[in-house]
Formats: structure tokens, C-alpha cells, sequence
């Protein structure tokens, strides 16, 4: 009766130490991940081109079909939006797409996108995508 009454005491403490190491793992891990999302990245190790397809990323997500239409540059940390944009809400939605990207300079963004689609190129502009951009400006669009 002893050796039954001891397996069954052991069975517990062990059943208690697995449930209380199991608790301790998963709240150590939640906590690791906590820490991650709320760790700012190195901005002095994100290049302008990385924060350049972030926004494009962002872009994107929701108006895929926008993309081939703007192009996004950076130039002395001023994030330049060129091209159209269908709305004047989805323009104003890409340009907070701009202002929220990581390591952007939050309040130099010059938002240059029109709404409606454009016409052709003029002089001093060279065809970038399914816009005109100026003749020494980066053209930067991905679809």
C-alpha cells in the first residue's frame, strides 16, 4: 500500500514541476517576443533603398495596383512621392504609409502624387512606369 500510496505522490509532484516549467517556458517566451516588436531597429544600418521597398511593401498590402504609378525616392532624407494616385484618400493613405515606415524622417516627405491619371511626358521628363518623372531623378518603381 506504501509503494502505491508513494507512485502516487510522486506522480503529482512531477505532474505540478511539468505544469509550473511549462507556464515559466510559455511566459518566457511571450515576453522574448514582446521585446522584439517593441525594439526600434538600428536606423544607421537601414539603407535609403530598404526604406524605399518598405514603403512600396506597405503600398503594397492594399492598393497593389497603385504601385506602378507612384515612384518613391529619397534624396538628402526628404522621402519624395511622385506620380498619381486614383483618390485623394488613397493618396493621403500612401503618404502615411511614408510617414510611418521605420527610420523615415517623419515629417520631411513631399508628396507630389496628383490625383488622376497623367498625361504624357514633357520636356525635362523621361518615363518612369506608367508615369513622367525629371530627367536626372531616380525612377524607382517595382511591381
Amino acid at each position: 500500500m506504501t509503494n502505491k500510496s508513494n507512485c502516487k505522490t510522486l506522480t503529482a509532484v512531477f505532474s505540478l514541476i511539468l505544469i509550473f516549467s511549462i507556464g515559466t517556458l510559455a511566459r518566457t517566451g511571450s515576453d522574448k517576443s514582446k521585446n522584439n516588436r517593441n525594439q526600434k531597429p538600428d536606423c544607421a544600418k537601414i539603407s535609403d533603398a530598404d526604406i524605399v521597398k518598405a514603403i512600396y511593401d506597405k503600398i503594397g498590402v492594399k492598393y497593389a495596383g497603385q504601385k506602378k504609378h507612384i515612384n518613391v525616392r529619397i534624396t538628402d532624407n526628404v522621402i519624395t512621392l511622385e506620380g498619381w494616385a486614383t483618390t485623394k484618400s488613397v493618396r493621403k493613405e500612401i503618404e502615411k504609409y511614408a510617414k510611418k515606415t521605420n527610420c523615415a524622417k517623419k515629417k520631411k516627405i513631399a508628396n507630389n502624387l496628383t490625383i488622376g491619371v497623367s498625361g504624357g511626358c514633357g520636356p525635362g521628363q523621361k518615363q518612369c512606369g506608367d508615369i513622367c518623372i525629371g530627367t536626372k531623378e531616380s525612377c524607382n518603381i517595382v511591381y
